[in-house]
């Protein structure tokens, strides 16, 4: 909506008014450009690829390379269930409980590594040819690239049925009995992280009549095939593996017992998670010191609460050693403050452990503390322009089972996720960086989408996230959000890399980010958000020591996902502006002196 031509009318204040509606709610935001100052890691800005469930293959995935391109991403992450079992001798993967726990070609043939062989045998694919095909194009698109790496303990040997029975459902079993089939035993390979000197050097084209799996020669296929970390086209980070708080554990309610329990048969421990990290992380950094470890990819709040991602509705449910670690001090660091990090205990034990295992490695085993968010309060509209509250806002209490009193998590209290963790990690493990490496607010067909992207990449930057990858389809409104960040004008300019103080007055009407370029500091940036499904006045307030005079307006509401140049400011007096904001919008201000 083009707001009215208003740029002769002064209001008393000095304020300039650009077509604010005399009924409209108002926000004041507030800029400092000297306070707060830190840099933005341009690592937030990604996705995980070939994450978009409809099979699209390659470049296809997320609409093609120009669309993924118009994105200017900057990270992505190859991750996800199937990458656990991901064998990279031969391409084959297990979808676990996500589909009957088949053995198949899905991993390798949705990266775009073609079709599995018919006639090669075992060979189904040249060894890590989805580990070529998403790094090859990450070099293309110029971004880093995350590689989660198997830790469970086991992968699949072979595919016995490329089209499981059309009736399975993600929670079934294909077949619970001996025979063969795809959990039959005998078509497990076991991992082992080292290869034994007395098998051999490292190859780069592994047998595969063997019954094992080395970690350090898939290491060693990548890093003598791009170099290692540190240069220009070596693969930067690795993840612990995925998840591991859903590998195995209690049946929930629809009798789903975790991800991978024929992978990984025992209920999964924490000493388990714990060693398997830190044996995985000691691997990769003997093949590549300088690569940056990111674990342990927790599925969301219930995991960091106590390992096991399950609740029953009235009770969660905890592993086997969960007495072990449910202590002090990773219960409040011995201050007797039960919320001190909202009951994520898990988080704290895992960072402990991991600090302590570095001291007597006497390196960093673990460079990135990672974990997965799915809001659970985003299904609706409403909810979704407030979600991203939840991850730093303690006056934002989401409408869901985490926070409900009485079910002993928050107790009625914000979430707080980043901030909590940030917490943890300054008291066990200082210096570990955070990352999100799955995240989705939903809202691909609805503005609200939108809002909720951009809220989630101003937030990632404000609180100092270093990588995050947002997991699904990267299109439509969730797009918008990521443009209006890294290609507002359709030509790849960006939000800067330096953060300053930016506070709305009224969090629930509006949010505000912004920011300036060490290479152009008289421009600032302000992204400013209406979750209102009316138009609100935006009262822009900023201290800088040079006064602004001009401002760039670009913007997204309504029921196009494009960002579309708006009316500008000309005559902005004393670094004071109002702004009417269209309903359900996210607006990009560039100014000038």
């Amino acid at each position: 909506m083009r707001p009215n031509d208003v740029m002769k009318v002064l209001m008393p204040l000095g304020l300039l008014l650009a077509g604010v509606s005399a009924h409209a709610q108002s926000t004041s935001f507030t800029i400092n450009t000297s306070l707060e100052r830190k840099a933005i890691s341009p690592l937030i800005y990604g996705y995980n690829a070939y994450a978009d469930g409809t099979n699209r293959a390659g470049w296809e995935n997320q609409g093609g390379q120009a669309s993924l391109q118009s994105l200017n991403l900057a990270s992505r992450r190859l991750g996800g269930n199937s990458m656990t079992s991901y064998n990279w001798e031969n391409g084959v993967s297990n979808s676990g409980e996500d589909w009957c726990n088949s053995s198949n070609a899905a991993v390798s043939a949705v990266a775009g590594a073609g079709n599995p062989s018919t006639t090669a045998g075992l060979a189904y694919y040249a060894p890590g040819a989805a580990l070529v095909s998403f790094h090859d194009q990450s070099l293309t698109l110029n971004t880093y690239s995350l590689l989660q790496l198997p830790a469970a303990g086991k992968l699949p040997k072979d595919i016995v049925n490329l089209y499981p029975p059309s009736s399975c459902q993600g929670y079934d079993l294909w077949q619970s009995t001996a025979g063969p089939s795809n959990i039959d035993t005998a078509r497990w390979l076991t991992i082992v992280n080292d290869k034994p000197a007395s098998l051999g050097s490292l190859s780069t084209t592994p047998t595969l009549l063997d019954d094992f799996v080395y970690l350090d020669e898939e290491l060693n296929f990548l890093i003598q095939k791009y170099g290692n970390s540190q240069t220009a086209s070596g693969i930067k980070g690795y993840e612990l593996d995925n998840e591991p708080d859903l590998w195995h554990h209690w049946a929930d309610a629809n009798n789903g017992s975790g991800t991978h329990p024929n992978l990984y048969p025992a209920f999964t421990t924490v000493a388990d998670v714990v060693q398997k990290n830190i044996a995985l992380a000691s691997t990769i950094k003997r093949m590549d010191s300088s690569a940056q470890t990111y674990g342990p990819a927790i599925s969301g709040y219930l995991g960091l609460f106590s390992l096991w991602a399950v609740w029953d509705g009235t009770q969660s449910h905890q592993p086997a050693d969960w007495s072990t670690y449910n202590v002090e001090p990773f219960v409040s660091n011995s201050t007797g403050d039960r919320y001190r990090y909202n009951g994520m205990t898990m988080a704290n034990a895992y960072l402990s452990a991991m600090k302590n295992a570095s001291q007597q490695a006497n390196q960093r085993l673990l460079d990135v503390f990672s974990f997965h968010y799915y809001p659970q309060a985003s299904y609706s509209s409403t909810d979704r322009v407030q979600a991203a509250r939840s991850l730093w806002d303690a006056s934002y209490v989401e409408p869901s089972w985490i926070t409900q009193t009485g079910n002993g998590f928050t107790d009625g209290r914000g979430l707080q996720i980043v901030t909590k963790l940030k917490q943890a990690i300054n008291d066990f493990y200082p210096d570990t960086k955070l990352a999100i490496t799955e995240y989705n607010f939903g809202g691909k067909d609805d503005v609200t989408g939108a809002i909720a992207q951009a809220d989630a990449l101003g937030i990632f930057g404000k609180q100092g996230v270093y990588l995050a990858t947002y997991f699904g389809d990267a299109e439509g409104f969730v797009a918008s959000g990521f443009k209006i960040f890294r290609n507002y004008d359709g030509r790849m300019s960006s939000f800067p890399e330096i953060s300053v103080q930016a506070l709305a007055s009224n969090n629930a009407n509006g949010a505000v980010y912004a920011a300036v370029s060490a290479a152009d500091p008289s421009t600032l940036h302000i992204i400013a958000i209406n979750r209102l499904t009316t138009a609100m006045t935006g009262n822009f307030q900023i201290t800088n020591p040079v006064n602004f005079k001009t401002a760039q307006v670009w913007g997204v509401s309504g029921t196009t996902t494009a960002i579309t140049a708006q009316t500008g400011l000309s005559n902005i007096k004393s670094n004071k502006f109002s702004y009417r904001m269209p309903a359900s919008s996210v607006l990009h201000f560039v100014l000038k002196p």
